[in-house]
């Protein structure tokens, strides 16, 4: 459920335009007049932007942001004003600001200080939650302990029990969610530092699927039938191990190559013109929520993997026309 409210909040403040980051180390020390969108692992907003998505294991954000902010990470801290909504996960979150519309913060602790005023509504799901703050519309706990020294227009407090399987599965809830974060950002940089290959791979998906439904499942299959045969070879484990990291990393890019194609496509039916990384978001929220659909999920989940990889082992010979040396045709 998290995740669906999530990829639901994710799109309305995606406009314009976008200015991307990643690396180990990634600060924002200038202002950015635009959509800011970043990957790292440690992650820290010092001057004001527009709007904000970022994952990484620690997350900072230290100057006003005007718009929206989405963050996920093992530590994330928001200590500056924010004017639209927050959607915050991670191990370890704290807010420490204004935020000017709704909050919705996902995690093992959530702490809002004494700082912290919400404009509209607050939802919050957590092992253990602490407010401080205000929250002037409704703010709804679900938490296995829960200290409350602040107000709220309305509370409503869940307690949860604490089992082992509670804790497992809000573990697996927590990744989940952060993979499909992680997912949607790689997706972003890869429209972003290689729209050429992309736009190759994502035409071909639209191109006969189902032909390519069947050439991705002899693929996958044969892929894995390969790895084991040569890895009961002994000597050949390392191509073994090659063979089963590029099947790895084609089936990791097989939905990325969906969720534009499907975005593209539901946006034509409508009659909207969008930008590339606009259309991926687009299909990749209807996607990610197929997904969880029960039973019928894992069913477009394969068709998805399979269609995507088939896509990518055609175009494969048209890519390396874009690359140096390539001399394929066009």
């Amino acid at each position: 459920m998290f995740l669906c409210v999530l990829m639901l909040l994710l799109l309305p403040g995606m406009v314009h335009a976008l200015v991307t980051g990643s690396g180990d180390r990634v600060h924002f020390d200038t202002p950015v007049d635009d959509d800011v969108f970043a990957i790292g692992g440690q992650l820290s907003v010092n001057a004001p932007v527009r709007s904000l998505v970022v994952a990484g294991g620690e997350v900072l954000v230290n100057a006003p942001v005007e718009g929206d902010v989405v963050a996920a990470g093992g530590t994330v801290t928001i200590n500056a004003p924010v004017g639209g909504k927050v959607v915050l996960a991670g191990g370890m979150v704290t807010l420490n600001s204004t935020i000017g519309r709704n909050a919705l913060m996902y995690g093992g602790d959530v702490k809002m200080t004494s700082n912290t005023v919400i404009g509209a509504d607050a939802l919050v799901s957590a092992s253990r939650v602490a407010n401080h703050g205000e929250v002037r519309g409704n703010l709804t706990v679900s938490s296995q302990q829960f200290t409350d020294t602040g107000k709220a227009g309305h509370l409503s407090f869940t307690r949860e029990r604490s089992t082992l399987g509670s804790e497992i599965l809000g573990f697996l809830s927590l990744a989940t969610v952060l993979f499909s974060i992680g997912m949607g950002i790689l997706g972003l940089l890869m429209i972003h530092f290689t729209p050429g290959p992309f736009r190759l791979v994502e035409e071909q998906v639209r191109a006969r699927p189902l032909v390519k439904i069947l050439a991705g499942l002899g693929g996958i299959l044969g892929g894995i039938i390969l790895t084991i045969l040569l890895a009961l070879t002994v000597i050949g484990i390392p191509i073994a191990l090659c063979v089963c990291l590029g099947l790895i990393a084609g089936m990791l890019f097989a939905t990325l190559f969906v969720s534009s194609s499907l975005g593209r496509f539901l946006a034509d039916r409508f009659g909207r013109t969008l930008k590339d990384w606009q259309y991926f978001l687009l299909g990749f929220v209807v996607l990610q929520l197929s997904f969880r659909i029960p039973f019928l999920g894992l069913v477009i989940l394969a068709i998805a993997l399979c269609l995507g990889f088939g896509a990518l082992m055609y175009a494969l010979p048209s890519c390396r026309t874009l690359f140096p040396g390539g001399s394929a045709r066009v």
